[in-house]
């Protein structure tokens, strides 16, 4: 374990775009951490903790994301077996919002675990400030339009054209994915964490727009959260979030 830390910090260490090895840091030490609480595999887990953005096509491209080249060149030399290999692999290659997007989502109990731990880090104050993070490293800065309001119905391809160039408004990116992350908790350990984040995320939005004196989007974020409130409560009802 000690040496696949050791290749993921060399290849991440220098990242400023929020990705880099702290935040894996911070995923690993959140994943073990549910995954005493649902009784996970916990090697898998930290393994798959340690390599989840070792692929991230933001970071290396599509074809890395596409093949996993890292990630299986890390557990290669290293000597992980083929059967624990493939495993990891199921959850790297499920990790992040753009695979929701495209409907793809974990399926084993310790991807669930990662997936919940990696969304964890992009929400609350830590998420809040690795969002400033990642703009401020794609010559964004700090850019609030009170007439540019969120694209609702933002798919795979949209997001990663906007992961790669410019926002035109950051606090739009709250709306579109940030606020969304608190209902794709996988694991009753993830939801039952998120909740306080998410309030931290709320409380801030609404404050900014307060001392903002933008009533309009004090306006809008309570009709979104009474939808989100709607859709999760229906979700429920259904069983979906069993």
């Amino acid at each position: 374990m000690r040496e696949v830390e050791q290749r993921v910090r060399e290849l991440l260490d220098s990242d400023k775009s929020g990705h880099g090895f702290e935040h894996v840091e911070r995923v690993r030490k959140m994943a073990m951490t549910l995954a005493k609480k649902e009784r996970a595999n916990l090697e898998v887990v930290e393994l798959g903790a340690l390599l989840h953005d070792v692929d991230d096509y933001k970071l290396f491209g599509m074809e890395c994301a596409k093949n996993l080249t890292n990630a299986r060149e890390i557990m290669n030399d290293v000597g992980i077996g083929r059967e624990m290999q493939g495993e990891v692999l199921e959850i790297v290659g499920s990790m992040g919002y753009s695979k929701y997007l495209e409907g793809v989502r974990p399926r084993s109990l310790e991807g669930k675990i990662v997936s919940d731990a990696d969304m964890l880090d992009g929400i609350g104050v830590v998420g809040i400030i690795r969002a400033f993070e990642f703009d401020f490293s794609k010559g964004n800065g700090f850019v609030f339009d009170k007439n540019i309001f969120p694209n609702s119905s933002v798919d795979a391809g949209e997001y990663r054209k906007q992961a790669a160039g410019k926002r035109n408004n950051f606090i739009t990116h709250f709306f579109e994915k940030l606020l969304k992350l608190d209902g794709l908790m996988m694991t009753e350990s993830g939801r039952k964490e998120s909740a306080g984040r998410q309030k931290i995320m709320v409380d801030f939005l609404r404050q900014f727009f307060v001392e903002n004196d933008a009533g309009e989007w004090v306006e809008y974020l309570d009709n979104y959260l009474e939808k989100m409130t709607r859709v999760v409560y229906y979700w429920d009802m259904t069983g979906g979030g069993s």
